[in-house]
C-alpha cells in the first residue's frame, strides 16, 4: 500500500485484483467494519460515527453506476439518488482511476460529508454535496458460447477448474440468497468459495443451441487461476471478517444479462425477457477439486422480483 497525497490506494496486490479501491486514511477501521457488514446484508447504510478527531459522517451502499452528460450519480435500490461532487471524482482520476469504466455498472460506494457543511436527513432520497472516496465495479463475465464443450468455442468450460462452496450463503441466520438488482436484467449472485492469495475468476456461460424451455439456463464456471486448495479461507470470511479490507467484490458477483436476454429471445421467438434463471454450477463443502468424490453439479433458480431472505 502506498500513500500519494490523502489518499491510500489499495490494488489488491495480495489478491492479485484488477479494481482500484480507494480508501481515505483518515477512515478508522471500526466504520469501515460496520460499513462493510452492512452492505453484505445488501442495503445502505449511513452512519454518524463521528469524533472530535474526525468530523465526517460516511455512508455507503451497493448502487448503479448513472452518467448523463458526464455527470456521476449512484442509484440504489431503496429509491436513493447519490451525487457526489465533481472534486472528489477528479482526486480519484488523478490517482488513475476511470470513471467513465463504471458507466452503467454495479458499484460497492463509500462516500462520506462534513455534517456541519452539508445537511443530509436520514430519510433523504436524494444525496448530494458528499465525498466519494471509494468505488469498486461488481461486475463479471457473461459469455455467450455456441457449442458446448468444443474447445474452439468453449474456452471457457475447458478453463474450469474448481469447485464453489455455494451459491448464496446463510450466515448465522443472515441468508445472502441470488436475485435480480435494481432492474431486471441485473443478477447479483453471492457466491462463496475459497480462496488463498489469488484471483478466482467465476464466469456465467449460456448455450444458445441447448434446448431453451420457459426457463432460461446458464453455467457458473469457476477457475481458481492457481491458486491453493486450501480451505482455511473463503470469500464470505474473507469479505466479513476483515472488516472488508479486500471489498465486497470477492463474494458479490454482478452480471449483466442482457445480451443473453436477446439472444434467448431470438432463439425462443419470444418477446419477453425471462422470468426464471437456472444456473447450474459444481459445488463441494470441503474442497475446490472437481474430481473430489462429494463435488456434485447443483441446480439453482433464481426468480425476478425474488428477495433476499
Amino acid at each position: 500500500m502506498k500513500k500519494r497525497g490523502e489518499y491510500y490506494i489499495t490494488q489488491f496486490f495480495y489478491l492479485n485484483l484488477q479494481t482500484l479501491i480507494f480508501i481515505e486514511k483518515k477512515m478508522k477501521q471500526l466504520k469501515f467494519l460496520v460499513v462493510a457488514l452492512t452492505l453484505l446484508m445488501g442495503i445502505s447504510f449511513t452512519s454518524c460515527l463521528n469524533s472530535d478527531s474526525d468530523p465526517y459522517n460516511y455512508g455507503g451502499g451497493m448502487v448503479k453506476v448513472q452518467n448523463y452528460m458526464g455527470v456521476y450519480s449512484f442509484k440504489g435500490e431503496n429509491g436513493v439518488t447519490i451525487t457526489p461532487t465533481s472534486a472528489s471524482i477528479s482526486a480519484l482520476e488523478a490517482n488513475g482511476f476511470k470513471m467513465s469504466d463504471m458507466s452503467d455498472k454495479v458499484a460497492q460506494i463509500y462516500y462520506r460529508w462534513d455534517p456541519t457543511q452539508v445537511d443530509i436527513p436520514a430519510d433523504e432520497k436524494d444525496v448530494k454535496g458528499v465525498e466519494l472516496y471509494s468505488i469498486e465495479s461488481l461486475d463479471n463475465t457473461v459469455e455467450i458460447v455456441e457449442q458446448k464443450g468444443v474447445a474452439a468455442n468453449d474456452s471457457i468450460s475447458k478453463s474450469n477448474n474448481a469447485a464453489i462452496i455455494s451459491l448464496g450463503y446463510d450466515a448465522g441466520g443472515i441468508k445472502y440468497a441470488p436475485k435480480f438488482f435494481y432492474d431486471d436484467h441485473t443478477l447479483l449472485l453471492p457466491i462463496n468459495y475459497y480462496i488463498t492469495n489469488k484471483r478466482h475468476f467465476l464466469t456465467l456461460v449460456y448455450y444458445p443451441n441447448e434446448d431453451n424451455g420457459t426457463t432460461l439456463r446458464l453455467y457458473l464456471g469457476h477457475n481458481s487461476n492457481g491458486d491453493s486448495t486450501s480451505t482455511n479461507s473463503t470469500s464470505y470470511t474473507l469479505t466479513a471478517n476483515t472488516g472488508g479490507y479486500y471489498g465486497l467484490g470477492l463474494f458479490y458477483k454482478v452480471y449483466d444479462l442482457r445480451k443473453v436476454f436477446e439472444r434467448y429471445k431470438r432463439q425462443t421467438s419470444t418477446s419477453e425477457n425471462p422470468t426464471t434463471i437456472e444456473i447450474v454450477t459444481k459445488v463441494n463443502s470441503y474442497s475446490l477439486k472437481l474430481d473430489d468424490s462429494q463435488t456434485k453439479e447443483e441446480v439453482y433458480t433464481v426468480t425476478k422480483g425474488e428477495t433476499e431472505k
